[in-house]
């Protein structure tokens, strides 16, 4: 910058706009007046990127006190667990060299994921240690169910249902209105009414005769899956609630339908009408129990909480674009139903990825919110690895997928955190190979129906298995 010729344009503009001061007895005032002007510009710029350069050191110290502040919660969330259990090893998801070391060794131990959240808590020698560190430390209440209840393991190491992949019917009740009944379903007879329980959002049966139909998008295939939640009263004889694949017209008495059935039972349950396999489980009463069905052909398998309860090669079944359910309950012991989701099942897992390159699965479930993989997810994960261990050739890679509730990036990153502890599970449980795995997430980009819908939002939460 040329200091002289400023002064010099603003002479000038002085003497045009003050003749009066014009001359060169106001020299000296001219200048004072162009170096104040001056001066007053200069200033306001530099106090401008001051100002800029503060908010900057501000922002910066705010985002790294955010960061220091997660990082403490995270950290004493690990700590607080460490205070718990004794001699517990601290591994991040991704190393499995330090879990197996770990649990060779007998000792607990802490996962997390590369951000240092907790994501599992597994038992040494002291069952039950994990769960109840988890809970003293104040991490989410399904992260400690699952240190206790891991897939493969305890009651879940035999459970082999593995659900359809195509969503043919999807609702938890959300969205509805509370005392009336459900918009998605057609009323047949009896009396029922949406409640809340617990959380939970419920169609509540005070009539043995209550009675609904379930209308699905397409009719039934060759193979299918039914699964619900279900709650009856041990109290009362008669109570049962019924899945038929056929109308009744005696829901009272429809376990003497000659088509087979499926029956949840006070004191037994499984398959009835011409065959029957029946089996006697009660420890699921006065709790919400999920219930389970499997139909492949003329095979049919029923399965209570982790038990299966019916095994039948001969089923008599009609395969229509519905399936009705009878819900019997009383006014003084109520029944309940809620989760209510139809899939169609499709061949086997290795067929489908020889056919078309990839396939999806919709029976990996994952604690809300978390990447802790549920008990429930046996079937599924067992399947996979044993398609691994078949198939030594086989390489894949995992992609996790999501509907779009919830922040996008939230969703990716969430995603990712799943498809790794898939990978993981099947590296560490199943003894495959980390070479031949890979996992990424891909969270809501890749849709493969309509977000409008529970059934399309469901059919876009799952687990892509990709032939490499």
């Amino acid at each position: 910058m040329q200091w002289p010729g400023l002064y010099q344009k603003c002479a000038f503009r002085t003497n045009a706009l003050f003749p009066m001061y014009s001359g060169p007895q106001c020299a000296m005032w001219y200048r004072s007046i162009c170096y104040a002007v001056l001066f007053l510009v200069v200033g306001s710029w530099c106090a401008g990127a001051a100002q800029a350069q503060i908010w900057d050191r501000m922002k910066d110290r705010a985002e790294r006190e955010v960061e220091r502040r997660a990082e403490d919660v995270t950290s004493r969330a690990v700590n607080s667990i460490l205070d718990e259990m004794e001699d517990a090893v601290v591994c991040v998801a991704t190393d499995p060299e330090c879990i197996s070391e770990a649990e060779e060794n007998g000792d607990p131990v802490v996962i997390t994921d590369e951000e240092g959240e907790v994501v599992e808590v597994r038992d040494g020698d002291e069952p039950g240690e994990a769960a109840a560190a988890v809970e003293a430390a104040g991490v989410d209440a399904e992260v400690a169910e699952s240190a206790s209840a891991r897939p493969g393991e305890g009651a879940w190491a035999n459970y082999d249902f593995v659900p359809g992949n195509q969503i043919l019917f999807a609702t938890n009740f959300e969205n509805e209105t509370i005392g009336r009944f459900p918009q998605q379903m057609e009323f047949v007879g009896g009396m029922m009414q949406l409640v809340e329980w617990e959380g939970h959002t419920l169609l509540e049966s005070t009539n043995l005769e209550s009675h609904i139909r379930i209308p699905l998008s397409e009719p039934l295939p060759e193979r299918f899956t039914i699964e619900f939640d279900a709650y009856i009263s041990a109290r009362r004889l008669g109570m049962n609630i019924g899945v038929l694949l056929s109308p009744t017209s005696n829901p009272r008495d429809f376990r003497r339908d000659e088509q087979s059935h499926f029956v949840l039972g006070r004191s037994e349950s499984g398959i009835g009408g011409p065959n029957e396999s029946f089996r006697g489980v009660t420890g699921y009463h006065d709790e919400l129990t999920p219930i389970r069905i499997a139909v492949d052909g003329t095979y049919g398998t029923m399965y209570v909480n982790e038990q299966r309860v019916a095994n039948m090669p001969v089923l008599q079944i009609e395969r229509n674009d519905f399936i009705e359910m009878v819900i019997g309950g009383r006014s003084e012991s109520p029944a309940y139903i809620s989760n209510i989701r139809v899939a169609g099942g499709g061949t086997q897992l290795y067929d489908r990825l020889m056919a078309d390159g990839r396939v999806s699965t919709q029976g990996i479930y994952f604690a809300t919110g978390s990447a802790t993989i549920r008990p429930e997810s046996t079937g599924t994960l067992t399947e996979i690895g044993r398609m691994l261990a078949q198939n030594a050739d086989l390489r894949l890679r995992i992609e996790g997928h999501t509907d779009d509730v919830g922040d996008p990036e939230s969703n990716r990153a969430l995603s990712d955190r799943r498809a790794t502890a898939v990978m993981m599970y099947l590296v560490n449980e199943h003894s495959i190979d980390a070479s031949r795995l890979e996992a990424v997430g891909m969270g809501e980009d890749a849709p493969v129906a309509n977000n409008d819908t529970e059934e399309g939002r469901q059919n876009n939460r799952r687990v892509e298995l990709v032939r490499l």
